[in-house]
């Protein structure tokens, strides 16, 4: 965007210098009404009014004193005279077409080679001048041009000299080192003596005056919108004309230099939010592990003696306390998995089986007596490929969220094969309320649960765990669209084997 506003500018400066040259070099300054052939309706071209006009400035004044001559010559001899002064008019009118046509395209060389120039400038060509001897007019519009070719062309050097300058940063890099850089390429660009990056306010910096002579001080701002991020200062041969392109041309530079340096320190304050961040997740991993591995043991020693209490005195008490110590294990049992996924130390054992026997015995340890269930076994002897302890995992947590969310309504698990895919389909569906359109996108997440639930509805682990479970066994955890008359519905995709292959 920068170049192409840098170009448009020096294509404008340069567009409206040929143009000036063009109206100079082809005469067209005068207005039609000021124009004489334009009020004749002739349209001549300015080498042939210039023949005509030197024609008529050598012809005219040999005339009128031809007519005079006639006229005050009364003799007999004046027949004789306007015969002779008629045929020298002739032979003078011949030659002085002939040298006015000459002397015309004399004149008018110089501008043709000006008008030349101007074209190959306008298609971008700055690199032949124009040479016309003498110290007129027509020189000096030539050493204009010339002029201008050449400062368009350095000017086209230097950016892009910028350029290159530009591209060959790094957002990795630091404010200082691009601050070095910016002074080095601007030396080297600019052909300055001295060139630094100073990234401090503008303010502080006093401007140095131009002593003829000496070295020209000159100066751009690094400037981002409204900020001053620095200011670039530095010091050019005393012999180097500074024009306002060229002030334009180091602005220009030194607002790049700005989002540049923006950039890096943006950067650099990313990556060490993602260290952090890395660091607290690290740190978060640790705890969990540490955690999961901490609770193991207890929940190992309560549920033994519960049993051994309920053997020896039976009591409902008991068995509650049972039922909420297998889930509290079966928590720290996700817990675990999710260290284990995360670390890639989760490899999972291939085996065969029948889906609805794993579904009745997750079903039974939830021991949810009261909430009716369906089994729809279409799997007409197909098997699952499949880890049996992850799956027992994946099925407890999705029937445990069916109970949970479903609001205890009737539940539906659905067993087909899908032979084109080969592989298998479960699918678990209740009556609830079904997913709110604002949850669907992030059900899968680590610690993410709807928006209107709270930290006691869970820990966002189980579908996160579940999905990366059926991954890890080379299948998949979906939710399903929402169905008019069903809640909330999970498939679970595995691979599978026909009848006759198993």
């Amino acid at each position: 965007m920068a170049e192409d506003r840098y170009r448009s500018r020096l294509a404008l400066a340069a567009e409206r210098r040929a143009a000036a040259e063009a109206e100079l070099v082809e005469g067209l300054s005068p207005t039609p009404d000021d124009e004489p052939s334009a009020r004749l309706g002739l349209n001549l071209s300015f080498r042939t009014r210039l023949t005509i006009g030197l024609v008529a400035a050598s012809i005219i004044p040999l005339a009128a004193f031809g007519a005079i001559v006639v006229v005050l010559d009364p003799t007999a001899q004046a027949a004789t005279t306007g015969r002779v002064l008629l045929f020298v008019l002739v032979v003078a009118a011949l030659l002085a077409v002939l040298l006015a046509y000459l002397l015309a395209a004399d004149l008018t060389a110089p501008l043709r080679a000006i008008a030349a120039a101007v074209a190959r400038t306008s298609a971008g060509d700055l690199s032949t001048p124009i040479v016309v001897p003498g110290e007129d007019e027509l020189a000096q519009l030539a050493d204009s041009h010339n002029r201008l070719s050449a400062d368009l062309e350095r000017r086209n050097r230097e950016l892009g000299r910028i350029l290159v300058a530009i591209e060959s940063g790094s957002p990795r890099d630091t404010a200082d080192f691009i601050a070095g850089r910016a002074a080095h390429d601007a030396t080297t660009a600019f052909g300055m003596i001295d060139a630094s990056v100073l990234l401090v306010s503008p303010r502080e910096i006093p401007t140095e005056e131009r002593i003829p002579g000496e070295s020209l001080p000159v100066r751009a701002t690094l400037k981002l919108g409204g900020e001053e991020l620095g200011i670039l200062v530095g010091h050019l041969p005393a012999t180097r004309i500074w024009e306002r392109a060229d002030q334009d041309l180091l602005e220009l530079f030194a607002r790049e230099v700005a989002v540049a340096i923006r950039n890096a320190q943006l950067f650099a304050r990313v990556e060490a939010q993602n260290s952090q961040l890395l660091e607290l997740d690290a740190a978060k991993d640790d705890f969990l592990r540490g955690v999961s591995h901490n609770l193991q043991t207890p929940l190992t020693s309560i549920r033994a003696y519960a049993d051994q209490l309920g053997r020896d005195r039976p009591d409902r008490r008991l068995g509650i306390i049972a039922e909420q110590t297998d889930r509290l294990s079966r928590m720290v049992r996700q817990l675990l998995t999710v260290t284990r996924l995360e670390s890639g130390a989760l490899k999972p054992r291939s085996e065969v089986v029948a889906l609805a026997h794993p579904v009745r015995r997750a079903w039974e340890a939830l021991a949810a007596t009261d909430v009716p269930i369906r089994i729809d076994d279409r799997s007409s002897g197909w098997l699952a490929v499949a880890d049996i302890d992850q799956l027992d995992q994946v099925l407890w947590a999705l029937l445990d969220n069916a109970l949970k969310y479903g609001e205890r309504t009737p539940i539906l698990v659905e067993i087909y094969p899908e032979p084109e895919h080969g592989r298998l389909r479960l699918t678990i569906s209740d009556l609830g309320p079904g997913v709110a359109e604002v949850d669907r996108a992030r059900m899968f997440r680590r610690f993410e649960r709807g928006v209107e639930r709270t930290a006691n509805d869970g820990s966002g682990l189980w579908l996160y765990v579940s999905r990366e479970l059926c991954r890890a066994m080379n299948g998949d955890l979906v939710l399903d669209p929402q169905l008019a008359g069903r809640g909330a519905s999970f498939s679970v995709y595995l691979p599978g084997e026909p009848p006759e292959e198993a």
